[in-house]
């Protein structure tokens, strides 16, 4: 069913999409875009996803009771990340300040909208969704936040400089559909909004977008699957701004430094980043100047890579 459709001959610049209806394997909702063609969740579950890719690898128990705690919520899109952090933040009564950006208004709206969706949290967190969706901010004893709206590229300019996240939520559509936001230019602009400490988070695990974090000079790892296997051999990527961000003994099993297989696809033609110089460019020439300088590179092949490691489980 299509819950949307607010212009069928939208271009990939505009806000409008055709957003269409669906549950996850968890029980919770999702949207898919008809404009990426891609939807906003793993199948497997969107609120498992949400728990697995971004809140677990956070480390929120090194937060204490009644700090305050810096987060920067990327794509927001349905709140899953944004709602999923603040009933964890609650729980251990660490105080929240929150930035979010997103370009389209329309996923939260749909989401708050449905009964199941809003079903899953507690009344707190669900009238913060509804102040966000309503007035584009809330504020209450556990926290505050806003949320702006538009191209990510431009919004992020519109923090003070002064905010530094201790935690950078990074969830848009795949490089494939959106790489604007994913280029090398966007991801050293908030790569640098991280705080001493600071963790940039990411269910991406592409080596395009590890290499280009490595050369914003953060400390790059993979988030561990439960269950390893040839084609799951990561969940995504947390990107350390110092040593100081250093995981402890509780956090062994949620993620680790990148092992030989994930090094080796950073040498690959693979890594080549998107580039997105003015800040400007469509998707369509974003991909095309990665196109030519992969043509042009002497980087071993994606498919060399492939071929070594076809088979084998290590992550």
């Amino acid at each position: 069913m299509i819950l949307k459709d607010l212009n069928p001959n939208a271009t990939e610049n505009s806000t409008s999409d055709q957003l269409i209806l669906c549950k996850t394997n968890d029980g919770s909702l999702s949207l898919k875009s008809l404009k990426f063609k891609e939807c906003f969740h793993s199948l497997n579950g969107a609120t498992k996803e949400a728990k697995e890719k971004f809140i677990a690898p956070s480390g929120l128990h090194r937060y204490s009771k009644n700090e305050i705690i810096f987060v920067l919520d990327i794509c927001v899109g349905m709140g899953y990340n944004t709602a999923c952090l603040m009933e964890a933040l609650l729980k251990q009564s660490t105080c929240l300040n929150y930035w979010g950006l997103e370009i389209d208004k329309n996923p939260l709206q749909l989401a708050l909208g449905n009964e199941s969706f809003r079903s899953n949290w507690t009344v707190k967190v669900l009238d913060n969704l509804k102040q966000i969706a309503r007035e584009n901010q809330w504020k209450d004893s556990a926290g505050k936040g806003k949320i702006l709206w538009g191209d990510a590229r431009k919004t992020i300019n519109d923090i003070p400089e002064k905010i530094k996240f201790d935690l950078i939520y990074l969830d848009p559509f795949s490089p494939q559909q959106c790489p604007q936001l994913w280029s090398e230019e966007f991801l050293q602009k908030i790569s640098s909004k991280l705080s001493k400490g600071g963790r940039l988070i990411t269910y991406c695990r592409a080596a395009a977008i590890r290499a280009s974090l490595k050369r914003t000079g953060l400390i790059v790892n993979s988030i561990i699957p439960k269950e390893i296997t040839s084609k799951v051999w990561s969940l995504g990527t947390i990107a350390l701004k110092d040593s100081n961000g250093i995981q402890d003994k509780s956090e062994q099993l949620i993620w680790d430094a990148l092992n030989q297989k994930e090094n080796d696809h950073l040498a690959t033609t693979a890594a080549i980043p998107y580039r997105d110089p003015t800040g400007n460019s469509s998707a369509i020439e974003i991909m095309r100047r990665r196109r030519i300088e992969q043509l042009k590179s002497n980087f071993k092949s994606t498919s060399s890579w492939k071929k070594r490691w076809a088979n084998t489980k290590e992550s």
